[in-house]
């Protein structure tokens, strides 16, 4: 099952990125400002003179009718809206893709001091929380690609959770359909590596999956192997 992207794409040329929430694009020749739907630092993709499909919103209280939704590193677009990775991994799950979680799906749910994505299941429930991955190095997905301060202290919960009686599991949704593994960005952050680590021995499911990607929809395509 997949989610469709709304709205027709709009081909660009990405200039700048003057903060996190906005870049400067060139539409037709002319120069627009646009949304980010991520915070992370995509450097290692997003030089000026790279192409990028935009997606342009109806709404008129937008302060920025287009969004950046997908750029192209060498030859490959990657989707870098990174909250549609919840949704697809809904879908997924609601697909029977994911052979190991099923039951009833809760979206937002608390425990401890944070909010997880999802809890699945009961008796016992599987607490989930998703990962958009959009960092990418000679064909290996990597997370992630700005130190987070929050993924680790998910992690550390989901390890709590399991000793609670829950089941646990973290997954990271390559939005891309050319990787063939997945690993933590250990340069970037290597505590979140050696918590998942961690999180991995003590029973925490770490699970990765590669994307279909169009500029009309987006789906689990494939299970990644992971290396800690």
């Amino acid at each position: 099952m997949s989610v469709a992207i709304q709205g027709d794409p709009v081909p660009a040329v990405f200039v700048e990125r003057p903060n996190r929430f906005q870049a400067v694009v060139e539409i037709g020749g002319n120069r627009e400002v646009v949304h980010v739907p991520n915070t992370g630092r995509m450097d290692e993709m997003l030089f000026p003179g790279t192409p990028v499909m935009l997606e342009k919103s109806d709404n008129p209280r937008r302060k920025h009718p287009y969004s950046l939704k997908f750029v192209n590193k060498e030859g490959h677009w990657i989707c870098i809206h990174s909250a549609l990775a919840n949704r697809v991994f809904e879908e997924a799950v609601h697909g029977g893709e994911m052979d190991w979680v099923q039951g009833p799906l809760k979206r937002e749910v608390s425990f401890g001091s944070s909010r997880m994505d999802f809890s699945i299941g009961e008796d016992p429930p599987t607490l989930v929380e998703v990962k958009c991955v959009t960092y990418e190095e000679d064909g290996i997905a990597m997370f992630p690609d700005a130190p987070t301060v929050r993924g680790q202290k998910h992690v550390e919960e989901l390890i709590a959770a399991l000793e609670k009686g829950y089941r646990a599991a973290v997954v990271f949704i390559a939005f891309m359909d050319f990787v063939h593994r997945f690993t933590p960005h250990r340069r970037i952050d290597p505590t979140l590596a050696d918590q998942l680590r961690k999180a991995r021995d003590q029973g925490v499911w770490i699970k990765a999956y590669a994307c279909s990607i169009s500029f009309r929809e987006i789906a689990v395509e494939r299970e990644l192997p992971v290396e800690l």
